[in-house]
């Protein structure tokens, strides 16, 4: 099963998750940020802070993203770039 061991973030807008099978995936957060739950990350500087609990990346007070949640924004905007969007 697929778990997280770290998450991080590079800048404002890159999440970096590193998984159990050494894949890391690095996620722009601008996919996401215009949701209200990650627009208040960015209030307090909280996005700068994420943490893992194996099975979620999630926020102090905050939102949550899944192992799931995380592969499937990676898929849709490999699947944009890939068709010339």
């Amino acid at each position: 099963m697929l778990k997280i061991i770290r998450a991080g973030m590079l800048d404002d807008n890159t999440l970096d998750v590193q998984f159990n099978n050494d894949n890391i995936v690095l996620l722009n957060m601008n996919l996401i940020i215009e949701k209200p739950e990650f627009r208040a990350l960015l209030e307090d500087d909280r996005i700068l802070y994420p943490k893992t609990d194996g099975d979620t990346v999630y926020w102090r007070e905050g939102p949550r993203l899944t192992v799931d949640e995380i592969l499937e924004l990676v898929q849709d905007k490999n699947s944009e770039s890939g068709s010339g969007k």
